[in-house]
This record gives C-alpha cells, structure tokens and sequence, in this order.
C-alpha cells in the first residue's frame, strides 16, 4: 500500500544532458526499475528499494545554440 505524499523529482541524463521529472511514491513493499533518456537512450535514473517512480516528463529548456542568440525565437 502506498503512501498519499508524493514528491517530484528532477533528473539529468548524463549522456546528453536533458531535463527529466519524476513522481516519486514511497511503498511498503520493494520496487525496482530504472529509466532510459527518449533522446540518447541513456540511463537516467535507476532505483530499489520502498520507492517507486512513475510520470517521467522531460523537461522543456532551451537547446544550447552557439553562434545565435534568441531574441525572436518562439518555443
């Protein structure tokens, strides 16, 4: 059975450096996993233990664009 508090978490892929949050629920039980980055197919984040994490977003940055600057840039 799992708590009612949740908390978000932030992750960095280590590979390509995109931004990534998680939801992360506590439980009574073991879990374990791990995430892969959409980009890079890198490991991000892998975990065990009471913990689980679920709702995996990236996170919308800005690119690093070298040579422009972003006046004028819509996202």
């Amino acid at each position: 059975m799992a708590n009612s508090i949740w908390t978000i978490e932030e992750f960095t892929c280590p590979g390509c450096g995109m931004n990534y949050t998680a939801t992360k629920e506590d439980h009574t039980e073991q879990h374990s996993g791990s995430f892969k980055c959409s980009i890079c197919n890198g490991v991000v984040h892998t975990w065990s233990g009471h913990h689980h994490f679920f709702g995996w977003t990236a996170v919308k940055t800005r690119p690093p664009v070298f040579g422009r600057r972003w006046a004028g840039v819509e996202w």
